[in-house]
């Protein structure tokens, strides 16, 4: 298995063999992350291509006779009211469900991480679903901890 970055000419593949799956399947464990009902490929592919274009994303993807899994990061600043630096932000990782607990996960991290050091990033954060006991496991393992909890409320 290799970590690489995501390619430009592998965006559709991307979109149909993990981000979608991903979005399924978050969909299924809270209606909040339901998907449209139409155009919804489209409109994926136009932010990830966006996303792909900004120096302040990567994508990495895990490489096994075909894409296996994905972690997407991001440099974000901090307010300048705060002593801190800026941050990086998973905003998605995913492992297909056929390839989980070989350490694919735990791999992405790794590289999202290094990637956001090297861009002076001090911390690391992401959100999870509260009821993603497995993920949650796997971060703790990964030495995150839980600083807030986001509650969401429907209107």
């Amino acid at each position: 298995m290799r970590i690489r970055r995501l390619r430009g000419t592998e965006l559709v593949q991307f979109v149909d063999d993990l981000w979608l799956p991903f979005a399924r399947e978050m969909a299924a464990m809270d209606d909040f992350d339901t998907l449209a009902d139409s155009g919804v490929r489209v409109n994926v592919l136009s932010y990830v291509k966006d996303r792909f274009s900004d120096a302040d994303i990567a994508t990495f993807v895990a490489e096994d006779d075909g894409l296996v899994g994905y972690v997407s990061v991001e440099k974000r600043a901090s307010p300048p009211v705060f002593a801190r630096g800026p941050r990086g932000y998973i905003d998605g990782l995913f492992v297909r469900r056929g390839r989980r607990r070989e350490g694919i996960a735990s791999a992405l991290l790794d590289r999202a991480e290094a990637w956001a050091r090297r861009l002076g990033c001090e911390f690391v954060s992401l959100d999870v679903h509260a009821d993603n006991h497995v993920a949650q496991s796997l971060y703790r393992r990964d030495d995150y901890v839980t600083k807030r909890h986001r509650m969401t409320k429907r209107l």
